[in-house]
């Protein structure tokens, strides 16, 4: 899977928030209603009947509020195995 997507804040006079609905200080008021654009990708595979792998990667690129308040472009990857035990009958 791979998705991309630019996120906006209704209004300048509102702040950016974070999760969960925190406030990013210093963003009321600052010019931009555009706080970033992201671009995801998600790879997962069953490599056994116990065994699952995922990937993750994800690249945020800051809008100029989150910036102007001291915000930096992100990246995040993640990795996740999962191991099922089964029951046997």
């Amino acid at each position: 899977m791979v998705a991309a997507a630019g996120q906006w804040r209704e209004t300048i006079s509102d702040a950016v928030y974070l999760f969960p609905a925190v406030p990013l200080s210093g963003t009321v008021g600052r010019p931009g209603r555009h706080t970033g654009t992201y671009v995801q990708t998600h790879a997962a595979a069953v490599l056994t009947s116990h065994v699952t792998v995922a990937f993750d990667a994800v690249y945020y690129r800051i809008g100029e509020a989150i910036r102007q308040a001291g915000g930096r472009n992100s990246t995040y990857l993640g990795l996740e195995v999962r191991y099922a035990f089964a029951k046997e009958e």
